[in-house]
């Protein structure tokens, strides 16, 4: 449990429920045309949707170190980023989580797990090479504040639509293009309605996602400043992470794209309005001027 006093921002826990309630009717979206087709049918979209939803939970961090091409490290390799996590445990009464370094020169981190006790933190190691140890525990702040408020397993459950829309869109297209024989192709044919139906949830699943994300994007700034203590660092951290991502290469911006949600700043081009409106993180200025306004009330004695 995270202490009281690094509560959530007011009317996060709004957002959430309503984007659940909206997420259940994605779902039942899902499988209708399935009970359309028979019971047996609708019955078997429902146990495959719930698989694959238990697989997202379970593998969602393994996935993530395998898009970032990163290694857990122990104690003994990395011992300055362990006694730093393990500070922060201490701090917000949280269970260790993994540690691990991708080795990429962009500086980011991530956090990712649905389950406290096997979550992961990772940390590129152009992050480590740019950032001081106050920002770099700032940075690590905000990811443990991402798995106090529970933010992986939201957009876990978020992002499951579009997931599947994706899923569905590339099996038909396999069905359909492929050098298969006469009968795959004819089942890609009888589930092409289902390639409507994908596209509609992939946009609608990022809508929701999106209603919550960057709310809790500056939820877990605050929390990560209030378990540091030092909002400052936690500015300086994201200004020069920003900075970085803004003269990187663009392919190098790519590798990292897939994690956008995860990642503590996006890799993508910021200071453009289209942008930003649909950015699963607010603007970077918006953030150092909401931890500003923390450093001010803590400066007063307030949180």
């Amino acid at each position: 449990m995270v202490p009281a006093r690094y509560s959530r921002e007011r009317g996060l826990t709004s957002r959430v429920v309503l984007t659940m309630v909206l997420l259940a009717v994605l779902y039942g979206l899902l499988v209708t045309p399935f009970f359309q087709v028979s019971t047996l049918w609708g019955l078997a979209a429902v146990a495959a949707v719930a698989v694959l939803l238990t697989a997202q939970f379970r593998y969602a961090d393994n996935v993530a170190l395998w898009a970032m091409d990163a290694r857990e490290v122990s104690a003994a390799e990395e011992p300055e980023l362990h006694g730093l996590v393990e500070r922060l445990c201490m701090s917000s009464g949280l269970p260790k989580p993994r540690v691990a370094v991708a080795d990429t020169e962009i500086p980011n981190a991530f956090a990712a797990g649905c389950r406290r006790d096997r979550a992961v933190v990772c940390v590129t190691t152009g992050l480590r090479e740019r950032l001081d140890v106050a920002e770099l525990e700032s940075v690590l702040a905000h990811e443990m504040a991402h798995l106090a408020h529970r933010d992986v397993v939201v957009a876990t459950i978020a992002g499951f639509p579009a997931f599947c829309g994706g899923l569905i869109i590339t099996t038909v297209s396999g069905l359909l293009l492929g050098e298969g024989r006469l009968a795959a192709r004819l089942a890609g044919v009888v589930l092409l309605p289902m390639v409507a139906l994908a596209v509609l949830l992939f946009p609608l699943s990022q809508l929701l996602n999106l209603a919550i994300s960057r709310q809790r994007e500056l939820c877990a700034d605050r929390t990560g400043a209030l378990l540091t203590g030092r909002p400052a660092a936690s500015s300086a951290a994201l200004t020069k992470i920003c900075a970085e991502i803004e003269s990187a290469p663009t392919a190098e911006l790519r590798e990292l794209r897939p994690l956008n949600g995860l990642l503590t700043v996006p890799a993508r081009a910021t200071g453009r309005a289209v942008a930003d409106l649909v950015s699963t993180h607010p603007p970077v200025e918006v953030r150092v001027r909401r931890l500003t306004e923390v450093s001010q009330r803590l400066a007063s004695g307030r949180r």
